[in-house]
């Protein structure tokens, strides 16, 4: 009897087992596809997790407006900005206003939608809402009015855009119905969750979808349905394969965590569409490397960045730091008050950091906040502070050097100092100062490097300057060799070259930091090309990108040796070191390597790569230059895009196409600068292939003449407003030259000289400024301006020629 129980009890363990063995094993499929299924059904499983979410900046990114939901003052209220008077009224249920169109006049609009909920409040507009049956239930083409809500003043102000202080015309790209206050283009994605653009070309318009309005659950969890599935299960174990159904946040290292908050934390460009929390970031997009006007040249905010760029720099990110140690991940608040939220973890027994032993300020004054010191703010969008996410050591001496901010510094400003200042910026915020200094006013930039020498002296008297400087020393080395500002005591190996090539191959320097040495790096300089090719064997990518981009910039260096003769018009000779490395890329794994391996080898002549790429190479070439033309076209409503992608084929030979692209290019952006120039070139070109018959001529003579009196005023418009600002020398470059074709040369001579001032070694401005002193037959300037080109680069035969030809 005992024995049969026991056979019994062994049969049903063993059953048991099998029946659990099977649940467990039973599993979905590697590429099951979940979808969106919205935050209503996540409330009965985590309803903590929800109340917490509810009213948070996420829940209020965007909304309808309503009675609920609009914080500004609709009650007949006026503002006026640069002479234009905007009404705020009511229209029974409905917020309207009464503005500007791109018309020029005035008209009543719909509000729709709110945008955010504090420290500002935007209002949305429906300009053109899509009518097509296929559009049934979309957003068509939405825009964002400069006219905003201060929500602590509770007063409406007029947003303009960064160092516009003018009023905006119609026809402006910054206008409020413009380009660059789209919705569905510049905020929807990151506003709001499943969000999908479908612009359509063929008539101009959006019809945009998202699944729920606001940044909601699956905007960082992902796609709920599967997960659902699994918790309604009659099961003991969640999916073998698939875990809870949900994108793995919760990992021992902080990159998963931080790849789902990055693609709307950061500056970037999108290459490929179709990410998820789960994915890799850096397949996904490509993020802005430290480079103005993002960023100063150690890395440090300048615009914004959303935080991701300047957190990747930092040592708190390296030693696996994630978003949720700090904020927490449903409210978006702080876990911890005041410097509890440094001190939670930079704990030590004798209070070495929250103490004025450390800070050198009293407790509770500005200064003894770790965050006054460690993440000093910008001010955006006029009330919008940000804190700078690199937690750096100020630097007044790096100051002193290269013009970066330093935290003590913007502390100690005092705008009485500097009352006798030539320019009229407002100075409300220490990056008005350095602009201020940067556009030349000396009474600013001698306050400003007055205070950095006091802040110096300080903090050489209270710290040891040895051991805070080791710890991220690769900001300073950064700032010294992308400003070229390097000390005059300093050897040969503290170059600025030297360093941004000690950078680039620093491994455990920050990734960021090294992709930005490596953009950083000259095309003249031929070592930088070597390294950059070594560099292909780089296991990031974003260090791959970087030399890709650092040798494709060779290119057209080697164009310019063929053109002087100096190759002997040799084009395998010439091309081979570029296509040979940079060919192998295009069968690396990443799919982003693979289209920017193709991008670098279109710009090689065809002639030279069909001679060096093999079958095989070829066919993966032809891959990558699709997957790249899908990649341009996830912006088609962006004239750049078309541009774009007009010019890439162009470089594949086919002239028809780019013709139409650059036609698609004016089509959905009328205002886009160097649409119609690039147009009227190709339209030039295709006469100049005999691809037009007698028919077509004049007629296509006539536009080329329209389009580059249309891109000469939009260019006029645009130089006017920036004057000689630092980084406006391309500008006045592109208008010297549409001024040359409108045969004003006065202009033409004058916005050559402002170029060449703001890029003194600029060959390309040089040889422009060379060229129209010869033309207009000024010996002693031409000479001048020639030997100035001889001087850079001696041996190049075209200057020389040149030179010859200006004497005759």
């Amino acid at each position: 009897m005992k024995k049969k129980l026991l056979y019994f009890f062994l049969i049903a363990v063993c059953c048991i087992v099998a029946i659990l063995l099977s649940d467990y094993y039973r599993s979905s499929p590697e590429t099951l596809n979940a979808t969106y299924v919205g935050r209503d059904s996540c409330i009965k499983c985590h309803q903590t997790q929800v109340d917490t979410f509810s009213g948070s900046h996420h829940d209020k990114a965007m909304d309808l407006a309503t009675d609920e939901t609009v914080l500004g003052d609709f009650n007949d209220r006026t503002i006026d900005h640069f002479g234009t008077t905007s009404r705020l009224f009511r229209d029974g249920d409905r917020f309207m206003i009464n503005t500007e169109g791109p018309d020029g006049d005035l008209h009543d609009y719909q509000i729709k939608y709110v945008f955010g909920v504090t420290p500002l409040q935007q209002y949305m507009v429906e300009i053109d809402p899509p009518d097509s049956p296929k559009s049934i239930g979309a957003v068509g083409r939405t825009q964002v009015l400069r006219v905003s809500w201060d929500v602590a003043a509770k007063k409406w102000f007029y947003l303009s855009p960064p160092d516009v202080n003018e009023k905006l015309e119609p026809d402006d790209p910054l206008h409020w119905t413009g380009i660059t206050q789209n919705w569905n283009t510049n905020c929807a994605t990151c506003h709001s969750t499943d969000y999908h653009k479908n612009f359509d070309l063929a008539d101009n318009n959006y019809h945009s979808t998202f699944s729920e309005i606001d940044v909601s659950c699956e905007a960082c969890h992902g796609p709920a349905s599967f997960h659902n599935e699994l918790a309604n299960r009659k099961s003991l174990f969640w999916d073998r394969n698939h875990g809870y159904g949900l994108a793995k946040l919760k990992t021992e290292k902080n990159l998963a965590q931080i790849n789902a908050c990055a693609p709307c934390h950061s500056r970037r460009s999108e290459l490929q569409v179709g990410f998820q929390p789960s994915c890799n970031f850096n397949e996904y997009y490509a993020v802005q490397t430290v480079a103005s006007p993002i960023y100063h040249t150690d890395g440090q905010i300048r615009d914004e960045d959303y935080v991701y760029g300047s957190f990747i720099q930092s040592k708190m990110y390296h030693n696996n730091i994630k978003c949720s140690d700090c904020h927490d991940p449903h409210s978006a608040r702080l876990i911890h008050t005041g410097n509890q939220v440094c001190t939670s973890c930079h704990q030590h027994p004798t209070e070495k950091y929250d103490t004025p032993a450390h800070h050198h300020h009293a407790p509770g004054t500005p200064g003894s906040n770790c965050v006054d010191c460690h993440m000093p703010t910008v001010t955006y969008m006029a009330v919008d502070v940000r804190r700078d996410h690199s937690f750096r050591v100020p630097d007044p001496a790096l100051s002193l050097q290269t013009g970066t901010p330093n935290a003590c510094t913007g502390c100690h400003l005092d705008s009485s100092k500097v009352a006798d200042r030539t320019s009229t910026q407002p100075l409300k915020q220490y990056l008005d100062w350095i602009q201020v200094a940067e556009a030349g006013d000396a009474v600013v930039s001698q306050e400003l490097d007055r205070i950095n020498e006091a802040m110096k002296h300080a903090c050489d008297s209270w710290y040891d300057q040895t051991i805070d400087a080791e710890k991220t020393t690769y900001y300073r080395e950064l700032a010294i060799g992308l400003s070229g500002n390097a000390d005059p005591d300093a050897s040969t190996a503290d170059s600025p070259t030297a360093l941004l090539k000690k950078l680039s191959t620093a491994t455990k320097t920050p990734v960021l930091i090294r992709a930005s040495a490596v953009a950083g790096t000259t095309a003249a300089n031929s070592t930088s090309f070597d390294d950059a090719v070594r560099l292909l064997r780089d296991p990031n990518i974003e260090i791959v990108s970087a030399a890709l981009l650092r040798i494709r910039n060779q290119i057209p260096v080697e164009s310019a040796k063929l053109q002087t003769g100096q190759h002997k018009l040799n084009l395998r000779a010439t091309f081979e070191p570029i296509v040979v490395p940079v060919a192998k890329e295009l069968s690396d794994a990443s799919s982003r390597i693979r289209m920017e391996a193709a991008q670098t080898i279109v710009n090689v002549p065809m002639q030279a790569r069909d001679e060096l790429l093999n079958a095989e190479q070829r066919k993966a070439f032809d891959a990558a230059i699709e997957d790249l033309k899908k990649s341009m076209l996830i912006n088609n409503d962006q004239a750049m895009a078309h541009m774009a992608l007009g010019s890439l084929n162009e470089q594949l030979g086919d002239a028809k196409a780019a013709v139409q692209n650059f036609r698609d290019a004016v089509t959905v952006d009328p205002n886009a600068l160097y649409a119609r120039s690039n147009l009227a070139a190709a339209l030039e070109r295709s006469i100049a292939a005999g691809g037009v018959t007698a028919g077509q001529f004049e007629s296509i003579r006539e536009q080329i003449k329209t389009l580059r009196e249309e891109e000469y005023t939009l260019l006029a418009r645009i130089v006017n407003r920036l004057g000689d600002r630092a980084d406006s020398h391309q500008l006045h470059y592109s208008f010297a030259m549409s001024s040359y074709l409108q045969r004003k040369l006065d202009l033409t001579e004058k916005h050559l000289k402002i170029a060449v001032d703001l890029q003194p070694n600029d060959q390309n401005y040089l040889v422009a400024l060379a060229a129209y002193y010869v033309q207009v037959k000024n010996k002693t300037e031409a000479n001048n301006t020639i030997d100035r080109l001889i001087k850079l680069s001696p041996d190049n035969l075209t200057y020389r020629a040149m030179k010859q030809q200006a004497n005759q």
